[in-house]
């Protein structure tokens, strides 16, 4: 197959997600197909590696800086997980919103994602930012 074929493939069969605009804040990731239950492929797989930041770490950077990982990072009670490539290229994972009743957890600090029920076409996909999965 050629790379065209396959990338016609990937967004016929394998694109589940959008940015738009969020009446919960800013922008948020959304549903342009029904995500069944338990599916954990709707972000694309990502190579690049999360690093912990103490919540020190994150007060020592400029302001602007603090604002990208306080608005865009999971956290912990120890800090914030944040792209180790920093902000150049963004994973659509980041603008995910916070509900106290989210329809997906992070699994393992963000590495991946899985859908807690399911998402229908329209629907913003919201996780809880204090609660992770471990696998």
């Amino acid at each position: 197959m050629t790379e065209k074929t396959d990338l016609l493939r990937h967004l016929r069969e394998e694109t589940f997600i959008r940015l738009q605009p969020s009446g919960i804040h800013g922008t948020g990731v959304f549903a342009i197909r029904d995500i069944p239950a338990g599916s954990d492929n709707f972000f694309s797989d990502s190579e690049d590696e999360w690093i912990h930041l103490t919540y020190s770490d994150v007060g020592s950077l400029p302001t602007s800086s603090q604002f990208l990982i306080e608005t865009y990072c999971l956290f912990d009670h120890l800090g914030y997980f944040v792209p180790a490539h920093g902000f150049e290229k963004m994973d659509l994972s980041l603008f995910l919103n916070h509900s106290d009743t989210p329809n997906i957890a992070s699994v393992n600090d963000g590495e991946s994602f899985v859908a807690l029920r399911q998402i229908h076409a329209g629907e913003e996909l919201l996780v809880d930012y204090g609660t992770i999965v471990q696998e």
